[in-house]
């Protein structure tokens, strides 16, 4: 029989040819591919970038959780208070459980006017003061110390408190995080040059721009900082060799050298004296005192009594010559025995005889002039004096005043006079003048408004 042939399973047999797409196609194709790679490329590094992003603000965010300034305490329970205040500067311990509710405090600052919310922390203890600006409520003072009986925000119980009215009101101001001497980092003395620009040291060193938040740490090269000033745009500071322990930090000092930094720069660089005061040594413990007349010339009076003088603004310095009585052992803040230096019209020096003590002043820190011999009990811890001629005196039984420029003395009425005595005497101005009791356990200093005559006790903490 014939096989019939079969035409559908012809055409299965043949080769076939595909049919090509409309023009274009194949490069649509390729070009969404290629978009398709490079929003895939885009998506892996965003998620990269998250990922880093997260590594980058989990230690800001811890260190806003667990850095804030020293001193800061939690409100006492009897203010009410169950959250953070609205612009405290750190009061509170954060947790991370508020830290998701309230946002990063705002810490305070140096200011005229009133810090909102803003309490001086519990048991307070005032080691050094000082004053600066001249704002609406005038000069505005600042204390640093010791939050003594409060649970502090840190480890660390360093704590300022600020005054826009001489004692008045107190208010908290934003502290370094750092504690007291002996800790190399450790600080009790603080100056501020204006309401921006300050420094808290001793024997550490740490340095402000914004009047109060951020502190940041400078570098001492290893000594100790025992005394600093600043006027102009510039600070100078005595650095030390020392080995004393606990709270001396100042003791057994024996050899000083002279440092300077502009407003505002973390560099210090070593001022150059002339060259038997480069570095200062001493044969036994001692100290040296600095201070600035006039805003325009430091002088430093050296441990072996000499007096060396330069330039605020810059420049070499030279020496003078030798003091009627020289620097002894530091006291416990550091500041010279046997021989206070104060800068007013003139120089002068109140030199502690034992059963008296003898003013001198020169114009200049070459030649001195006996100005008055004064029967003063205890032992003289400081020596104050302003542009006008007001003078003042402290000393572990009292404090003295002077309005003829050093040449005739009274003692001072002090109500409420500390058994201890005072460490330290300022004179902001013709009338204001402060004081600081040995014993910083009574939380307080003491002011005057009358030149010195009168003085009475501003507890240090809010109203």
């Amino acid at each position: 029989m014939t096989e019939q042939h079969d035409p559908v399973e012809d055409w299965l047999e043949r080769d076939v040819r595909p049919l090509m797409p409309p023009a274009g196609t194949l490069e649509r194709i390729r070009l969404r591919a290629r978009r398709r790679r490079r929003n895939q490329a885009l998506m892996a590094a965003a998620a990269c970038a998250v990922v880093v992003a997260g590594a980058v603000s989990a230690p800001q965010i811890a260190s806003a959780l667990h850095s804030a300034p020293a001193g800061h305490v939690h409100p006492p329970a009897a203010a009410g208070r169950t959250s953070l205040p609205a612009t405290p500067s750190g009061r509170g311990s954060l947790t991370p459980q508020s830290a998701t509710a309230t946002p990063e405090p705002q810490h305070s600052t140096l200011t005229p006017g009133q810090p909102a919310n803003d309490p001086v922390p519990p048991g307070f203890e005032p080691t050094s003061v000082t004053f600066a600006g001249t704002g609406t409520g005038g000069v505005v003072g600042a204390v640093i110390g010791q939050a003594v009986g409060g649970k502090c925000a840190t480890r660390y119980c360093t704590s300022l408190a600020q005054t826009p009215d001489y004692g008045k009101t107190w208010f908290g101001l934003a502290a370094p995080v750092t504690g007291p001497p002996p800790a190399s980092s450790g600080v009790s003395q603080v100056r501020f040059l204006n309401l921006s620009t300050g420094w808290a040291f001793g024997p550490g060193l740490w340095a402000t721009t914004s009047g109060g938040w951020p502190w940041h740490r400078e570098d001492t090269h290893g000594l100790r900082v025992i005394d600093l000033e600043a006027a102009g745009q510039r600070a100078f500071a005595v650095f030390a060799s020392c080995a004393g322990a606990s709270a001396d930090y100042a003791g057994d000092c024996t050899a000083f050298s002279l440092w300077s930094s502009a407003a505002g720069s973390s560099r210090w660089q070593q001022v150059t004296v002339p060259y038997p005061y480069l570095p200062m040594r001493s044969s036994a413990p001692s100290s040296a005192s600095l201070v600035i007349s006039g805003g325009t010339t430091a002088y430093l009076l050296t441990p072996s009594g000499e007096v060396v003088s330069g330039p605020v603004a810059g420049g070499s310095w030279s020496a003078q010559g030798k003091a009627p009585c020289a620097p002894g052992p530091p006291q416990a803040d550091g500041a010279p025995s046997d021989a206070q230096l104060a800068a007013g019209k003139s120089l002068l020096l109140a030199c502690d005889g034992g059963q008296q003590t003898s003013i001198y002043s020169s114009p200049d820190g070459r030649s001195w002039k006996k100005l008055a011999v004064l029967p003063v009990s205890g032992q003289v811890t400081s020596l104050a004096a302003n542009s006008t001629g007001q003078v003042a005196l402290a000393s572990t039984r009292g404090l003295y005043y002077s309005g003829g420029a050093g040449t005739q003395w009274q003692a001072a009425t002090v109500t409420g006079s500390p058994a201890a005595g005072f460490s330290y005497v300022g004179m902001t101005n013709a009338t204001q003048g402060v004081a600081l009791p040995a014993d910083a356990s009574l939380g307080e200093i003491f002011v005057t408004s009358d030149g010195g005559r009168t003085w009475s006790a501003s507890p240090v903490r809010s109203a």
